[in-house]
């Protein structure tokens, strides 16, 4: 499940989070997040049942277009049944021009999906997008943040992915305990210019 506005985090709860996680920096020091514990670091961006490969989710079935996955956080957990669903934070950008200049919209209007609000992350405005979908067993809902910074596409995807058929482990985090703490890993995001390098 994920809980919005993702920014209402109280200052209270940030600071606690903050002393128990650790800084992610991206490779090109343009990224940089709160990791929070327990959370799975991946630089492999496979793709699942109803969620293609690629360093951007895209809901219509389009090409991801040339870029770079920089991380994908994932926190397993427990749902209400004892099912097992994943919180998935993951983090591409292209430098690509066909691709920036498409960057606020390629591949994010889909039946099951809508425009949000813009979201104001660390003094960067996000353009966001929900979708979702499901299957026999799984099911996947997320928000979808661009933003288009120094010549460069951010594609940030904020992912609650769930498999019915499998049992989660039993000291999982529940639901609402993952989606808390990868929420504020995302309201954590910043995206760093050049000069502060």
């Amino acid at each position: 499940m994920l809980f919005l506005p993702v920014l209402s985090l109280s200052l209270v709860a940030c600071d606690a989070f903050r002393q128990d996680t650790t800084v992610f920096l991206s490779k090109d020091g343009d990224v940089r997040l709160q990791q929070p514990p327990g959370a799975q670091r991946s630089m492999e961006f496979q793709g699942r049942a109803l969620m293609q490969s690629g360093w951007r989710m895209i809901w219509d079935g389009k090409a991801v277009g040339e870029g770079q996955g920089i991380v994908r956080l994932t926190l397993p957990a427990r749902a209400a049944d004892g099912s097992a669903l994943s919180e998935v934070l993951q983090l591409g950008a292209s430098r690509d021009p066909d691709v920036v200049a498409s960057c606020l919209s390629h591949g994010l209007q889909s039946g099951n999906g809508m425009r949000l609000s813009p979201v104001t992350i660390n003094n960067h405005v996000w353009t966001s997008y929900s979708g979702s979908d499901a299957g026999m067993s799984q099911s996947i809902k997320a928000n979808n943040y661009r933003l288009v910074f120094e010549q460069t596409c951010y594609a940030m995807d904020r992912i609650s992915y769930a498999v019915r058929a499998a049992k989660a482990a039993e000291d999982a985090l529940t639901e609402a305990e993952a989606a808390r703490l990868m929420d504020a890993a995302l309201a954590s995001v910043e995206i760093l210019p050049v000069a502060r390098r």
